[in-house]
């Protein structure tokens, strides 16, 4: 998709945007009929001559119009007193200045709104020309339209904003991505608002009545190479907004989009650092330990910390980008040191149990509220030391994800812990090492003696081995039989594993025999 009008044109004007110049000069002008169309370079007398072009606003007076009809079709034409009928085009549009103006000072008024628009143009131009930011490019665009103005790109992160409009613009900062992004009522709003989807579609400046609150804006869609990549927003609140500055808006809208292909070619839109990594991961590119270390680095993050990664489907059909986009803030606003990303119809979830200090538990909460009112369907891997197994723990995620929705199951966060017993069963280790296919809950017992110096995993091991017999177990261990209650009692706070439950303990005992005998 593509802008019906090309930045390279340079900024035109027309007949609306004159108009309502000379209304804010307090000039008493008509336009008949309204004319929209952005062609004018500039103005000439028109003295009868011939070689006339749409590309000038002509001024005449009506005795000159008299002796000589202005008949160039769909021609602009400005004239000092009401011209009679016949003396011009009737496809023509029309400023009727009063008789009382003379020619000379039409034409030097005239003439200072080409100046000043010009002025524009090469101020943008210069802004471009020197390598200058979107923020360089909004402060332009607050000083013409003096009404709050910002840039949001696709993800609603905000790209520029000159200066705070208090009660006009509502931003929050997202620590993952360290930058300003517009608040999760307002995203979550447009997620379900039929109007706000209406408009992700459209070309050119465009206004917007809010059906949210009583706002109201210009706005302008920033389609790059057919995709959206954001939008132009200005926002009525100090001055009214009209129908000539939404061509204006369209102008500006080019040249954000220049910066951001410039910005592009030198590298600097990478989202966030793990984005790429997560992408080729997906796809089995294979990834640079170098670039990985270093993009851990840039986050504070390490190749050892614990993770746990999730995959999210959309249960509903009607799946737009501002959804996933909202909902990849959504988590990444509840949940620290996580990223989210859309990629081939899923959203990718990685977080770093370490430094966000949360818990696979506490996920499940903070999650729940989003799946729920989005309609989604997550699947969660075991949680793993080493961001290197990263492949492995993204088939986990694939795994639950794919059997909750064969088995048809109500809930939609499910755990790799839920189904690796069957699929273990069904189909083997498969692609898993016998690290990755072994309960979690072991993994963290042999974590936790090692920092400890503690025995849990020889005592649950040794406890589910001789079936749960107290005795024979503190025999086998040589402890005193009440000091096994409290080891069992630590295991189950630790790991929150039920051990009165079959399938947990058979589980189990499949993990100890892996791991210990194969």
């Amino acid at each position: 998709m593509s802008e019906n009008y090309n930045a390279s044109a340079g900024l035109l004007l027309s007949m609306q945007i004159l108009y309502e110049k000379l209304k804010e000069r307090e000039i008493p002008v008509s336009l008949l009929p309204p004319s929209e169309e952005p062609c004018l370079t500039g103005i000439q007398f028109y003295t009868g001559q011939q070689d006339l072009s749409r590309a000038f606003l002509y001024l005449a007076d009506c005795k000159t119009l008299s002796a000589h009809p202005f008949l160039l079709p769909d021609g602009f034409l400005a004239v000092a007193g009401e011209p009679e009928k016949g003396t011009f085009h009737a496809s023509c549009s029309l400023l009727i200045f009063p008789d009382a103006m003379s020619l000379p000072e039409i034409f030097n008024t005239l003439q200072q709104i080409f100046a000043c628009f010009a002025l524009l143009e090469r101020k943008l131009n210069d802004i471009l020309n020197r390598d200058g930011s979107l923020y360089d490019i909004t402060v332009a665009a607050l000083e013409h339209f003096h009404n709050p103005v910002f840039i949001h790109d696709e993800y609603f992160h905000i790209l520029a904003c000159p200066r705070h409009f208090e009660g006009a613009l509502n931003f929050t900062y997202n620590e993952q991505t360290k930058r300003y992004m517009q608040d999760l009522n307002t995203i979550n709003f447009f997620r379900t608002s039929p109007a706000y989807k209406k408009t992700l579609s459209t070309i050119g400046g465009q206004f917007w009545d809010s059906d949210f609150n009583n706002d109201r804006c210009i706005y302008v869609n920033l389609w790059m190479n057919g995709s959206y990549r954001g939008r132009f927003i200005i926002s009525e609140m100090e001055t009214p907004l009209t129908r000539g500055q939404l061509y204006i808006a369209s102008y500006f809208a080019e040249i954000i989009k220049l910066a951001l292909l410039r910005r592009n070619d030198t590298g600097d839109d990478e989202r966030h650092p793990l984005e790429k990594l997560i992408i080729d991961t997906i796809s089995g590119t294979e990834t640079d330990r170098l670039d990985i270390s270093r993009k851990l680095e840039i986050l504070g993050w390490e190749e050892e910390d614990r993770y746990l990664c999730g995959i999210i489907s959309f249960e509903s059909t009607d799946v737009t980008k501002l959804s996933v986009y909202s909902i990849c803030n959504e988590i990444e606003e509840r949940i620290q040191a996580c990223h989210a990303c859309y990629y081939k119809g899923h959203i990718y979830l990685l977080v770093n149990l370490s430094k966000s200090r949360i818990t696979p538990q506490d996920l499940r909460m903070k999650m729940s509220y989003i799946i729920r009112e989005g309609l989604l369907r997550m699947g969660v891997s075991f949680p793993f030391h080493g961001f290197s197994t990263l492949p492995i723990h993204l088939k986990q995620a694939q795994i639950a994800l794919s059997y909750s929705q064969m088995e048809r199951v109500p809930h939609w966060y499910n755990e790799f812990q839920d189904y690796v017993l069957k699929y273990w069963l069904l189909e083997g280790i498969g692609e898993f090492t016998k690290e990755s296919i072994a309960p979690d809950t072991l993994h963290q017992l042999l974590h936790y003696d090692k920092e400890h110096g503690t025995e849990l995993y020889e005592t649950l091991k040794t406890y589910l081995m001789n079936e749960r017999n107290s005795t024979l177990t503190a025999q086998l261990l040589k402890i005193n039989r009440s000091t096994l209650p409290h080891r069992l009692n630590r295991i189950t706070q630790l790991t929150g594993a039920n051990l009165d439950d079959f399938m947990t303990r058979l589980y189990l005992m499949m993990g100890f025999y892996i791991l210990d005998y194969i």
